[in-house]
């Protein structure tokens, strides 16, 4: 399904809005056969929009989902679940260097895990700006916020910009991963202990 119609940009909500109303008044006023169908048939588009945007996921919001999901899977200290969103090999960066290429198996069994048990770090993502998605071909690209906080109350905030790319099964997972500083989106920022 067309990206238009998975995922509408705000505006095609605004514009057959403006298309309800117009119709709804013009038919209000009319009270006839042909106005009536108008604002029955701009109903039904505003329906159809809104039920195809609910019901069928867009390859940005299904990154979305899988990156919000990886975040969960870590704040429950559970590398398997985390490992499902992620392709066979992954780029991890600090900002836009080279970056180290691990297996899906070494982010299972990376000693990261056990260092976010013994702090019992919480984890959580936030902020994923649709302006900032970019979809290439099989490839999508987002952006949002981070962070790991230990129970004292010490945030480890970070900017993460992750690739996702449509696997042979149909569904997009993690194939790279860049962290930056949380202000400025441009300076590399490491992951402590990862990778």
């Amino acid at each position: 399904m067309p990206t238009f119609i998975a995922d509408p940009p705000q505006i095609i909500y605004l514009l057959l809005g403006g298309l309800l109303i117009v119709t709804g008044l013009v038919a209000a006023q009319k009270q006839d056969r042909k106005s009536v169908t108008a604002f029955a048939i701009a109903f039904f588009l505003m329906l159809i929009v809104f039920l195809v945007d609910r019901f069928a996921e867009s390859p940005r919001e299904e990154a979305e989902r899988r990156a919000y999901m990886m975040a969960r899977a870590a704040d429950a200290k559970n590398p398997d679940a985390f490992a499902e969103h992620v392709a066979d090999k992954v780029t991890i960066a600090n900002g836009n260097e080279k970056g180290k290429t691990i297996t899906r198996d070494e982010v299972k069994s990376h000693p990261f895990w056990n260092l976010l048990r013994h702090s019992n770090v919480h984890v959580a993502v936030w902020d994923f700006s649709r302006d900032e998605a970019k979809i290439i071909g099989n490839t999508v690209e987002i952006g949002f916020f981070s962070k790991g906080e230990e129970p004292g109350g010490k945030q480890i905030p970070f900017y993460a910009r992750a690739t996702f790319t449509k696997q042979s099964d149909g569904k997009y997972k993690l194939t790279t991963l860049r962290t930056f500083d949380p202000i400025d989106h441009e300076k590399g920022f490491p992951i402590p202990g990862f990778p």
